[in-house]
């Protein structure tokens, strides 16, 4: 749910009018990632920064998906116990924003007892059918590591970036013949680097192509299954059918061939909002709660965050857990509880005189979306992402029963 370049103002504003598809709000991945930059900041206390594309999607997103989260000031029913019922599963988010970036790397490997999947971010699917790598850490080697510590390794693959008028991934999911080039040319991508499955991630979908989704995950699954690999897809979340950002993605028929969805339960405040809750509890357990209309428990993973936003004037900036304590230290800020979202936020004035507000995730509210995960008893958790989070999340896993 942070980079761009440059594109046509006038296309993303055509796009978005003749689809009516807002950014998403929820990502796997971050949203000027699904336009195109590979990630090129060496700035290790941001997420990734922020572009001004993010800001323009951002505003169509609080139409429809403002009003369904619940207010930092509502007084939500949270869980009073969970089930505890152990034994849930840990799937991380693995992503290197430019070429040195080894910080979902150290995590897994400073993690690896608690880790049962990894989904490294790797590949783009392109409008004609192929796949391009992202670069990053020598692939063999970090799959030959998740292997030898019983870590399975899902090849994450986004969806190429807005460039026109016509949304490249309705380009391949609306044509059979491409649908079946870019499931060869994903498989063959996953022998090379000899990993155990795929994550689909694919964002922005325009709602037209609720069927053709949903045709591509069944032949990529009537593909990759017979072969053992497994299927898992990260989907937006949503409280009804009326929201244009989420209708792409049909619950029930998506539930028949993944084995694991992963549902982006974050970035309920960002760039396309005022200041507020990452996840606010109350917001995330409606979300859940529909899913599992849809979704057998088994199949079904919550999105938990590792990383926060700091609001001014000047722009939304996505920071990982570090930069934010740096914040904290820097101006001696007093860091509040948000009781009713069960979230942390602070505020700061910057050198400059510029009032700053941040909200993030951290070990603390990660306590209650587990307690979540618990007591509707699903698969586990996703995090996004390894190595931005707060580490006290982990020692917060094993006492919530998260385990190989």
């Amino acid at each position: 749910m942070k980079r761009c370049r440059p594109v046509s103002w006038l296309l993303v504003f055509a796009f978005m009018f003749n689809l009516l598809l807002p950014a998403a709000p929820a990502a796997a991945f971050s949203l000027s990632d699904l336009l195109g930059q590979t990630a090129s900041s060496t700035n290790a206390n941001s997420s990734s920064g922020q572009g001004l594309l993010d800001i323009l999607l951002g505003l169509f997103l609080g139409k429809y998906l403002g009003a369904s989260s619940s207010s930092s000031s509502d007084k939500g029913t949270l869980p009073v116990k969970a089930g505890s019922l152990g034994g849930k599963e840990v799937v991380g988010f693995y992503a290197e924003w430019w070429g040195t970036d080894t910080s979902s790397y150290n995590d897994m490997y400073t993690n690896a007892d608690v880790l049962k999947t990894i989904a490294p971010f790797w590949a783009t699917l392109k409008e004609d059918g192929s796949v391009s790598d992202r670069g990053g850490v020598d692939h063999a080697a970090v799959v030959k590591f998740a292997h030898e510590h019983n870590i399975s390794a899902l090849l994450m693959v986004n969806n190429d970036k807005q460039n026109s008028q016509d949304a490249p991934i309705h380009k391949v999911l609306a044509d059979k013949g491409l649908r079946t080039a870019a499931i060869s040319n994903l498989l063959n991508y996953i022998k090379q680097y000899n990993l155990d499955g795929i994550n689909i991630d694919f964002e922005m979908v325009p709602a037209e192509d609720r069927n053709n989704l949903t045709a591509f995950m069944r032949e990529l699954s009537e593909r990759l299954k017979p072969q053992g690999y497994i299927i898992s897809i990260d989907v937006f979340p949503k409280q009804d059918e009326t929201n244009d950002v989420s209708i792409a993605y049909d619950y029930k028929e998506l539930a028949k061939y993944a084995d694991k969805i992963m549902i982006m339960t974050y970035d309920n405040h960002g760039t396309w909002s005022d200041a507020g809750p990452i996840a606010d509890v109350n917001w995330v357990e409606k979300n859940l709660k529909y899913a599992l209309t849809f979704i057998p428990k088994n199949k079904l993973y919550l999105g938990v965050a590792g990383y926060g936003y700091d609001w001014s004037s000047k722009g939304v900036e996505s920071l990982e857990y570090s930069g934010i304590m740096n914040l904290v230290q820097q101006f001696n800020a007093n860091v509040l509880w948000d009781e009713a979202a069960k979230s942390p936020h602070f505020s700061y004035t910057g050198k400059d005189g510029v009032s700053h507000q941040v909200w993030f995730e951290n070990k603390e509210s990660l306590k209650y979306k587990l307690d979540l995960v618990n007591k509707y008893d699903i698969a586990g958790a996703a995090l996004w992402k390894l190595g931005e989070e707060d580490a006290g999340d982990w020692q917060v896993f094993k006492d919530k029963h998260f385990k190989k």
